[in-house]
């Protein structure tokens, strides 16, 4: 899924000044593009909005053992957790998706492989954390969006008033600007242009980590939904992205629920966007 610069719907003949910044996040990459901006108010924007995300990226990191997420890890069972603003409202968001999804999207039981549930996971106190039973959490599968939403955040504050943010399969765009997303469904074909203003995009099919099913009490492989294309629209890029990944466990039920959500879902074919009516 990438932009397509020349086709920014009322951008040709624009005077406004683009800019575009892009840099990794954990192991892939976030791309900025802002519009109106000058060069060096520009600059500024995009080191807050880096620095946000640089941030989260560093207090989910798994790698070592003194990240917020690691520590989280490793604290005993009923002991309140201090966390980060960033990191608080990232779980409260998940166990959000979780409740109005019954489940299908759920970070406890899919990093402890149905061992745990969502409800084990204590937000009651703004700041801190308590983990009922030993459990991890993957927050994979919402993290780019989240990533997204609070580069948004940082790069309003700094005064942008138009733009996008694309972390590499989940786009946000904020502003009055329609931008044009291509879609390439398998590589050398024509690739597919879709709509996106004010709101986000998140592309279903590629490997995304593992998704549990509370249904089946299977945790599956993200590979298994390779061939799969699908794109959820949402208000927020972290909507999007966690409703993609109940999107792909469940087609036929995410169609009904996406809806009452505020999103949508569709799949993506040659022929272009088709609303998701196969059984799940």
């Amino acid at each position: 899924m990438n932009l397509d610069h020349g086709q920014m719907e009322g951008f040709r003949g624009c005077r406004c000044q683009k800019h575009r910044h892009a840099r990794p996040f954990m192991g892939k990459s976030i791309a900025i593009t802002t519009l109106g901006l000058g060069e060096a108010c520009a600059r500024r924007a995009f080191a807050l909005a880096f620095e946000c995300t640089d941030a989260l990226a560093a207090r989910l990191d798994t790698r070592g053992s003194d990240s917020e997420l690691m520590r989280l890890w490793d604290a005993p069972a009923g002991f309140p957790v201090k966390v980060s603003d960033s990191l608080w409202h990232l779980l409260k968001l998940a166990n959000e998706i979780a409740f109005r999804t019954d489940g299908l999207f759920d970070i406890a039981a899919t990093g402890s492989g149905g061992c745990a549930h969502w409800t084990d996971v204590d937000l009651s106190t703004r700041g801190y954390v308590r983990l009922r039973k030993p459990l991890r959490l993957d927050v994979g599968g919402l993290v780019k969006g989240y990533a997204a939403d609070i580069a948004v955040q940082a790069l309003r504050e700094m005064g942008a008033k138009r733009g996008m943010v694309d972390t590499g399969g989940v786009m946000r765009a904020f502003g009055p600007q329609e931008w044009r997303v291509q879609y390439h469904l398998e590589c050398g074909a024509q690739p597919l242009p879709v709509p996106l203003a004010e709101g986000a995009l998140a592309g279903g099919g590629q490997p995304s980590g593992g998704l549990y099913d509370p249904r089946t009490d299977v945790l599956h492989s993200g590979h298994e939904w390779a061939a799969i294309r699908l794109m959820v629209r949402a208000g927020t890029a972290s909507l999007a992205d966690g409703l993609a990944k109940v999107a792909m466990l469940a087609p036929s039920r995410a169609q009904a629920l996406l809806p009452q959500i505020g999103a949508s879902v569709a799949m993506l074919t040659k022929e272009g966007a088709h609303a998701l009516d196969y059984a799940s």
